[in-house]
């Protein structure tokens, strides 16, 4: 908010003084803030959550204001990575299937994986 009236009080200076034109991008410059905060507010708590319990996997992810749900069966599901989707988690069991990882760092995401497989397959 501080920013934003710093940037109105620079352009009314201008516009005080002659110089109109920069009291509309100052305007811009405040629509630009406002838009980027509301999109930070929107998503700063996006996750993504994985539930092994007994025989099924729960794959949970809300992003925005959309919550998807997923849930697989443990015995029949695999774990691999995508080279092209850079090392994302893909979880899947015929044709449903998952992606998981996408707060996990790209070096960190294969190491997950195998986590994940590991856990999956140990009874």
């Amino acid at each position: 908010m501080a920013l934003g009236i710093i940037s109105l009080l620079i352009g009314l200076g201008f516009y005080w003084v002659g110089a109109s034109f920069v009291l509309p991008f100052s305007f811009v410059e405040i629509a630009v803030l406002v838009i980027a905060y509301f999109y930070n507010a929107i998503h700063a708590n996006d996750y993504e959550k994985l539930i092994v319990d007994g025989n099924s996997i729960k794959i949970e992810s809300k992003i925005g204001f959309k919550i998807t749900q997923t849930q697989l069966v443990r015995s029949l599901t695999r774990v691999d990575t995508l080279r092209h989707m850079n090392e994302i988690i893909h979880l899947r069991q015929g044709v449903k299937y998952s992606y998981f990882g996408k707060f996990v760092h790209a070096n960190l995401r294969p190491l997950l994986a195998k986590k994940i497989s590991e856990r999956l397959h140990l009874r």
